[in-house]
């Protein structure tokens, strides 16, 4: 940890209240990328198909038909009018086309999470997914409920989605430990009044609240509101310009959190990020310690040719 900010176990064990991200931070990155979002790609329009009759869809369907039209309207990439037709295939090919330009732009709109988490919620279902969850966060979780802590997640992922991730993980349904979810309902994750607003629904100071996060502008946002932030440094996350590094601790693993309860040494990844944080700190370490070797180097030949000149 960079010299001059406080101790993540300090912010921690001051925190009444914990606030998470998913991807990066509970989850691995690689997860969403490489099962949840091309699941989505590879059976939307199957998909479409066989549930276009239930309420549901009709209603997904109805929320996606108006948000195209807003995006072919303010000229949006990628986006395409809906045909204006009856036949079924045609007005799903043009919607599965309109999700996969979303998807492409990574875009972050109401219709597209609700749809997406409605696909989730039937692959969790049949077993063709299996929510991923890094070994190191229950422990956290289940000391965070011992503690009286509140937890809660705030994620771009709708709360309909966040749940299945959470119900069906790989290390069984972990829902229980959660007060509750945050989506982009609440506004973006990049805003300072997103926090706000809810910090407003928990009913607590802001310097109560810990966020923890893999994003340095969600960092920006959450610490302008008020809140302590820590960042989250996984496999796969977003390098962090060093601007960040200076103002935000970091963490490669929640066991950091409570790395007072250990006597264990800081994992190879984690020595790295601190080495990173410190700049050239270590690399003087590291040339101290040659200097302190080569000097007894020296000390002992002298002794050895004083010992065989006093023989003679």
């Amino acid at each position: 940890m960079k010299r001059g900010k406080e101790r993540v176990t300090d912010t921690m064990n001051h925190a009444s209240v914990l606030l998470l991200d998913i991807e990066g931070t509970t989850t691995s990155i690689s997860f969403v990328k490489n099962e949840l979002f091309p699941y989505v790609r590879r059976e939307v329009t199957a998909y479409l198909q066989s549930t276009w009759e239930t309420e549901e869809t009709r209603q997904d369907v109805a929320a996606l038909s108006k948000q195209i039209e807003e995006d072919v309207t303010a000229g949006v990439s990628g986006s395409q009018p809906l045909p204006s037709t009856d036949d079924r295939k045609e007005v799903i090919a043009a919607l599965v086309a309109n999700v996969e330009a979303m998807m492409d732009g990574d875009r972050k709109v109401g219709p597209l999470k609700t749809l997406q988490g409605h696909m989730w919620r039937r692959a969790y279902q049949e077993g063709s997914v299996t929510g991923h969850v890094y070994d190191d966060v229950l422990p956290a979780l289940e000391k965070w409920r011992a503690l009286g802590k509140r937890i809660y997640i705030y994620s771009s992922g709708s709360v309909a989605a966040q749940k299945l991730l959470f119900a069906h993980s790989c290390h069984g349904d972990l829902l229980h430990f959660f007060s509750g979810h945050f989506d982009t309902a609440v506004g973006s994750k990049v805003e300072a009044q997103s926090y706000r607003s809810i910090l407003s629904q928990l009913d607590c100071a802001p310097g109560e609240v810990l966020f923890l996060t893999d994003v340095d502008k969600e960092a920006y946002a959450a610490a302008e509101a008020g809140m302590h932030v820590i960042l989250s440094v996984r496999e796969g996350t977003m390098p962090l310009p060093k601007a960040c590094l200076d103002v935000f601790s970091t963490i490669t693993s929640f066991a950091e959190l409570f790395q007072e309860d250990s006597d264990s040494p800081p994992s190879p990844k984690r020595a790295r990020v601190e080495a990173a944080e410190e700049g050239k700190e270590g690399e003087a370490d590291t040339l101290d310690e040659a200097e302190e070797r080569k000097v007894k180097e020296v000390d002992s030949r002298k002794g050895k040719r004083e010992e065989k000149t006093a023989k003679k």
